[in-house]
């Protein structure tokens, strides 16, 4: 009945450009169901398939359909934000000069200008024991290997890192700021009597009592050797020597952050994260990604789930490799159906490749609602696509009979999946198959194969683009030397010793 069925639609339209595959249709319609985003999307294809630009005007129209919304574009190589900046300039003025003024963009290891991200700040409404745990966890996922290696290097990560960062967000030096993440190595490596450590600990360990107790006894004692001291701070060092570059300082050493996530949530604005200039700097990317991620699901996790006055949030993340590697990230995707689902967030991941994937995401990722597979080089990804997507029919493929007399073999499901797979390896460029729900519950019975995605628009910039986004990170930042000026003069006056009386 099928193959009756696709015969004379050949005779109407022409032979498909598609597998005749059961649950596989041709289609004119590429655009995702913004309803169903709380259920994932997941965006895969080789590069100059057509896929960021694609992706850029998905985002484009969500935000234009929902102007109180916020949207986070987490982004590597920095291409799918500058298609993005430039279809803001394909509207009418004045809805042009609107979503300019939602934009918020963040470029870090720019050598002028940074927008200052704290690790500890009140201004972004979490408790100090939230913000200390936020630290310590992104630098124990970022560090696998160093918590591996011995259980000195372990507990300098997971138990001597939290008390530094409570003392840090204790201390307050002469010109009043309170000191950061980057004074961390300093107080590290002056543990000696009388030195930095001990100075903070006697002027401010009053304030974080448990901190106190803790470096007394572990950092502090006189019997430490240096070899022993060199146990329990090396592996924590060997961590903060990521900030050492001026742009990083400059960013999570001042004081003050110039917006929070929770501002750009309620202002509906649209935060743009590029690495373009982290490119070199594969730690530190790592760092600034996997920082900004677990900002914004500090944020997230405070929501009462379902909520109803609470709005969507959506994150699209564009091929930020270590981050996918992470195994919280894989953690994250896997709750997305049930924790941050009932709290309205909303993911959409861009990748080439599934081998870019930890192996737990690997197996997670199919529980995104939502998938557009563009062009794939890899076979072995293609053809796991095929398993998921394609509903097996066990009369399509068939091996021809050994000996005559005998009927055709039905081949098992390996047959119609290398189908799908050779097919879905050579599609040409602007071709996509998608699954899409239709909403949060509601899955699309039928998967789409898309034979030319959208055009996008022409635009005509009133700039280079190079300028513009110039002029758009200059709204939220500060002179890198002006950040590195607070941080570089925070000292702490030695503890003066009274006299013996006579």
């Amino acid at each position: 009945m099928i193959k009756f069925i696709f015969f004379l639609l050949s005779l109407l339209f022409g032979p498909p450009t598609h597998p005749p595959l059961r649950n596989l249709r041709a289609s004119l319609e590429d655009s995702l169901h913004f309803e169903s985003l709380t259920r994932g999307a997941l965006i895969s294809g080789n590069p100059g398939t057509g896929k960021t630009v694609w992706t850029a005007m998905q985002l484009f129209n969500y935000v234009c359909q929902y102007p109180d919304r916020s949207l986070f574009i987490f982004d590597f190589s920095g291409s799918l934000i500058n298609e993005f900046i430039t279809l803001v300039y394909s509207l009418p003025p004045l809805e042009m000069a609107a979503m300019l003024n939602r934009l918020v963009l963040d470029m870090p290891g720019h050598n002028a200008w940074v927008v200052p991200k704290p690790f500890f700040s009140p201004a972004y409404g979490l408790s100090l024991d939230e913000l200390v745990e936020k630290a310590t966890n992104i630098f124990e996922q970022l560090n696998p290997e160093l918590m591996d290696k011995s259980p000195m290097m372990r507990r300098s990560i997971t138990t001597t890192a939290p008390n530094i960062f409570r003392l840090l967000s204790a201390i307050q030096d002469e010109s009043g700021t309170s000191w950061q993440i980057t004074e961390a190595k300093r107080l590290l490596m002056d543990t000696y009597e009388g030195g930095l450590l001990a100075t903070a600990v006697k002027r401010f360990g009053g304030k974080v009592p448990e901190a106190k107790w803790y470096l007394e006894k572990e950092l502090l004692r006189k019997n430490v050797t240096p070899t022993g001291m060199e146990a329990r701070t090396t592996a924590l060092i060997s961590d903060l020597n990521v900030l050492e570059p001026r742009p990083l300082r400059a960013r999570y050493g001042y004081a003050h952050p110039t917006i929070t996530e929770q501002e750009i949530i309620d202002q509906g604005k649209i935060y743009l994260l590029s690495g373009e200039r982290l490119t070199n700097q594969p730690k530190a990317a790592a760092l600034v990604f996997w920082e900004a991620f677990s900002s914004l699901r500090a944020v997230i996790n405070r929501r009462t789930p379902h909520d109803p006055n609470d709005k969507p949030i959506l994150l699209a993340i564009d091929e930020v490799y270590r981050l996918f590697e992470i195994e919280g990230m894989a953690k994250a995707i896997g709750e997305i159906s049930t924790y941050y689902r009932s709290r309205k967030f909303m993911l959409m991941l861009v990748i080439q490749a599934y081998w870019q994937l930890s192996l737990t995401l690997q197996e997670s990722i199919w529980n995104l609602g939502n998938h557009a597979a563009f062009a794939m080089d890899n076979f072995n990804d293609a053809y796991k696509f095929g398993q998921q997507m394609i509903r097996y029919n066990p009369k399509q493929e068939k091996l021809p009979p050994k000996t005559s007399g005998f009927q055709p073999v039905i081949e098992p499901d390996r047959g119609q999946y290398l189908t799908f797979a050779n097919w879905l390896q050579n599609l040409n460029a602007r071709q996509v198959v998608m699954r899409r729900y239709r909403n949060e519950q509601e899955k699309e019975p039928l998967i789409h194969f898309v034979e030319k995605t959208q055009e996008k628009p022409t635009v005509v910039l009133p700039a280079p683009l190079a300028e513009i986004k110039e002029t758009l990170l200059q709204r939220h930042s500060i002179p890198v030397s002006e950040a590195l000026k607070q941080v570089n003069q925070r000292s702490l006056r030695p503890i003066k010793k009274s006299r013996p009386t006579v």
